[in-house]
């Protein structure tokens, strides 16, 4: 373990610390956030780019955005108590030391885990040339493991509409019409970035087979650049969907059914894909997986059924 190594274990615990022992709601998210980047940092030093992308991308970048957006709704809307601490000082000092406990046993157990050759990582491993990319994160999650990429998508989807149908009140005003549009500084900045954040999304869907990158991490980028549109007044919450826009938000999950059931004649199995045709075949699910992570993230975000397209120009 180096110095930097050391210094980021440091910062990783004093970050959560002030998480759950900040005395206003806006400290907190703020720690969560700088938290989420220091995280990616430490998987990448732990040799696990993929991680560190979404870590990057969806804990401290969305989520993020996510819970600045409701504390904003929260002041808007009156319900401002972050000054006064929830719970008693005897409670969260128990659970800080249930949390240390957990933490410290886990920590102990783990050490004592020696991977065998026969691992699911070194099984994975020497499987790679049969899984159509060079990247073994995409070939476990679309290949060796494609069932729990396929419930991790329905989860999604699941998660969207429960977040639609219990969202409170206060999400369905609209802001104000000053802050839909933002000012003319945002406004050239999404037209110049927005751009670059769909290329940058769409090279890491694709780069995925070969390199650090996926259908998460590029779908992340992807709603990146949409929430960037909605802030500057490019994009808006819309209350009733399309079925266009329903069909993306599906996209994943039917194409990944659809491409397994299509093959099961051929290959007997479901979600068997043939020799000499794995790479496209993961391409296509990747990309559309992509898409329906995309709009979802969205839609979390504005808190709306749908979209429309906004009036700043």
């Amino acid at each position: 373990m180096t110095l930097l190594d050391t210094l980021l274990a440091v910062m990783i615990t004093l970050l959560a610390l002030q998480c759950v022992t900040a005395r206003g709601l806006f400290a907190a998210i703020v720690g969560f956030i700088v938290m989420g980047l220091v995280l990616a940092l430490s998987w990448a030093r732990l040799d696990a780019p993929d991680l560190a992308l979404a870590e990057a991308a969806i804990g401290a970048g969305l989520l993020g955005v996510l819970l600045l957006s409701t504390w904003r709704y929260l002041r808007a809307h009156g319900d401002d108590d972050t000054q006064t601490p929830p719970t008693s000082p005897l409670v969260r000092w128990l659970a800080a030391a249930g949390s240390l406990t957990f933490g410290l046993g886990a920590a102990w157990a783990l050490t004592g885990l020696v991977p065998g050759d026969d691992s699911a990582g070194a099984l994975a491993l020497d499987s790679l040339d049969a899984a159509g990319v060079e990247q073994p994160v995409t070939a476990v999650l679309l290949n060796f493991r494609a069932y729990d990429t396929l419930l991790e998508m329905g989860v999604l989807l699941m998660a969207l509409i429960g977040a639609v149908l219990a969202r409170s009140p206060l999400f369905e005003h609209a802001p104000d019409e000053k802050d839909e549009h933002g000012s003319p500084l945002t406004t050239t900045l999404a037209t110049v970035y927005a751009p670059m954040l769909l290329l940058v999304g769409a090279y890491l869907v694709w780069a995925g087979a070969y390199m650090p990158g996926g259908a998460f991490q590029g779908g992340a980028v992807l709603a990146g650049a949409g929430v960037m549109l909605v802030l500057c007044g490019r994009l808006a919450g819309a209350p009733d969907g399309t079925l266009a826009l329903r069909s993306v938000l599906t996209l994943g999950v039917l194409v990944f059914i659809a491409i397994g059931l299509a093959l099961m004649p051929w290959q007997g199995t479901f979600m068997t894909y043939p020799a000499g045709f794995v790479t496209p075949i993961m391409l296509i699910i990747e990309f559309s997986l992509a898409a329906s992570i995309a709009v979802s993230l969205l839609l979390l975000f504005t808190g709306t059924n749908a979209l429309r397209q906004g009036e700043a120009r």
